[in-house]
């Protein structure tokens, strides 16, 4: 297991956080002009029923196979559609399926092993742009994002320099974040290798 779940976050007087959201995106869905994406949302057992769509759960069947069926799904839907709060549609229904059949061909080990790299790319990269004296904005964990506050350039030049070397370097934040001042969001994936992070690491 890379990260703590969610449920076994905080104290001893509160253990595990009420509801945790993330982004589902890199489990087998490719993003096109701009997308699609998939979240994921999961909470506490008191509140359940609080949530939009339906609930798939894990089970046995009369063969005493493990299986999924779905456990829950609020009438609402069927019945009070104005005031819905389900919003499950065709299209979320396709992301979800990709994303089943990633995970599936992946497995526990797969999923583990591009996690980890991930995360390793990430860590090798704050080291590697340290040493150019280019340090991270947030100093709490990260998975494999990072934002990075610029010394000399603007973001904006930043990501032109990347073009030009075919290298999509990050995210300007400095227009919705002006807070932050200078600074780029830079992701790394498993499909990154140390030869890939040093030519970014030139651009700075």
């Amino acid at each position: 297991m890379l990260l703590k779940p969610p449920g076994n976050w905080g104290t001893r007087e509160q253990i595990g956080v009420d509801i945790s959201v993330g982004e589902a995106q890199p489990l087998g869905i490719p993003l096109s002009s701009g997308g699609p994406y998939l979240g994921f949302i999961t909470c506490k057992q008191e509140y359940i029923r609080n949530l939009p769509g339906r609930i798939i759960g894990k089970t046995t069947d009369k063969n005493n196979r493990e299986c999924f069926a779905l456990t829950l799904q609020t009438r609402e839907q069927h019945i009070r559609r104005a005031k819905a709060t389900s919003n499950i549609c065709s299209n979320q229904g396709l992301m979800l399926t990709a994303s089943t059949i990633h995970m599936a061909i992946m497995g526990s080990a797969g999923l583990y092993s591009q996690a980890s790299n991930s995360h390793y790319n990430m860590q090798t990269l704050i080291q590697l742009l340290q040493l150019k004296d280019i340090l991270p904005v947030f100093t709490s964990p990260v998975f494999h994002e990072q934002a990075f506050k610029l010394k000399r350039d603007s973001a904006t030049d930043l990501i032109k320099k990347g073009i030009e070397k075919k290298i999509l370097a990050g995210v300007d934040l400095s227009e919705d974040y002006p807070e932050l001042g200078q600074s780029i969001l830079i992701c790394t994936t498993e499909t990154k290798n140390f030869d890939d992070l040093q030519l970014l690491t030139k651009i700075f």
